[in-house]
Formats: structure tokens, C-alpha cells, sequence
């Protein structure tokens, strides 16, 4: 099923996720970035210690950008402790979340689904969440891949919420990605670094400049 269908605007058009550092953080936000991610996934190359990140938010918010918190399969007390102790008002859930555990978070949701494993474009609309992230991932890895998903087969169109896309994005390829696969939302961690957790400025401006592009286009 093609998603070049209706397109519907997500939570955020361009997110930058996996930042390591205040730095990091602070280009995207300055550069365009809507909502930048700070992974606390411990079994992530870009986790980031709560105890760390609070130079890292807050140079997020003072770039004018949300902060987004980047979690897998961990307890929702402990995501609502982490989130209310920095001040962070989205989640990100990139495991298996159960919807009951999601629906206790008291936060702006994003619920990440890993195309690898199939998806049940059906089912998806109850899920508890502002909108979805389509990924590539892989048995046993949570994103972050930078594998590239075939744009033309996602079933967007038949997603009735919001939606963004992730998966081996890049500033090369992120027009062509936005035009073929219409999601509302893009987002990138590896795509725009030259090491893991470490972001080349050059990298993120262009990524940012070019998806503005495609959402520009998608408009005339």
C-alpha cells in the first residue's frame, strides 16, 4: 500500500534525535529544529545519563526547540521521574510499551514502530499517543540504525494519526523521502553525525534546510 495519500502534520515536522551534548543541542535547536531527542536508553551508543542532561535541555529550550525524551521498555514511574525532573514535556517510546503503561505517561507521546517487524496499520490508531514514528530498526535493535526504509511501500495513507519518518535519513536523500512517502514528520540521529552521539554541523543545517524544502513543496 502506497502512502501518498492525504498527509497528516505531526507533533513536529523536523526532529533531531540522539544529541550527546549542550553544543549539539544548542545548533539544531538555533538552526531549525522543532524538538531535539535526549536518549536514555542505557543499551543506546547515544544514551546520555539523566544526571548529565540537564546543560542538554536546556539548551534545547533556550534554541527555541522541544525537548523530547528518548526511552525503550522502562518503567513508566521512572520516565515520569526523569521527565518531570528536567522539565521535558515529550516522550519518545521506542520498545514494546503496552498502551495501558503509555497512557500513564502525562506527556506529549510518540510511539516509535519498527517496519522490520510488520505493521498492523489497523491497529495502530488506538494505540495511546500524539503520533508515531515508522522506522527501520531490526530484531533486537531499538533505531538508529540508519537502515533506509522503502519509502513507497509505508502505508501512511492508512494511518489515522500523525506520523513522522525516520530510518536512514539524510540531508541527500530527505526531499525525495518527504515527496514519495508524505509523512507529516522527519526525524534523524545518524544521518547527520560523523560518530555515533556526535553531530556534524554542516550535516544537521543541510538536513534541516532541504526537509523545509520538502514540506514546502508538498504545499504547492
Amino acid at each position: 500500500m502506497n502512502g501518498a495519500g492525504s498527509r497528516s502534520e505531526a507533533m513536529f515536522r523536523i526532529k533531531i534525535c540522539g544529541v550527546t551534548s549542550a553544543e549539539d543541542a544548542g545548533f539544531a535547536a538555533a538552526s531549525g529544529a522543532d524538538a531535539v531527542g535526549v536518549n536514555f536508553y542505557k543499551g543506546s551508543r547515544r544514551y546520555v545519563p539523566p544526571g548529565a542532561a540537564a546543560s542538554i535541555v536546556r539548551a534545547v529550550r533556550d534554541g527555541g526547540a522541544t525537548p523530547v525524551g528518548v526511552f525503550v521498555n522502562e518503567r513508566p514511574e521512572v520516565v515520569e521521574a526523569i521527565c518531570r525532573d528536567l522539565e521535558i514535556g515529550g516522550v519518545q517510546l521506542s520498545g514494546n510499551e503496552p498502551p495501558d503503561e503509555a497512557a500513564r505517561l502525562p506527556f506529549r507521546r510518540i510511539k516509535a514502530v519498527r517496519l522490520a517487524e510488520g505493521l498492523d496499520v489497523a491497529g495502530l490508531g488506538s494505540y495511546p499517543c500524539d503520533a508515531f514514528l515508522l522506522d527501520a530498526g531490526g530484531p533486537g535493535e531499538f533505531g538508529g540504525t540508519g537502515r533506509t526504509l522503502d519509502w513507497a511501500d509505508i502505508p501512511g495513507s492508512g494511518i489515522r494519526k500523525a506520523w513522522m519518518l525516520a530510518g536512514g535519513l539524510t540531508p541527500e536523500n530527505v526531499r525525495e523521502a518527504i515527496r514519495v512517502a508524505r509523512p507529516g514528520g522527519v526525524d534523524v540521529a545518524s544521518g547527520v553525525e560523523d560518530r555515533p552521539g556526535h553531530k556534524d554541523a554542516a550535516k544537521v543545517k543541510l538536513f534541516i534546510k532541504y526537509a523545509l524544502e520538502g514540506f514546502d513543496s508538498e504545499r504547492l
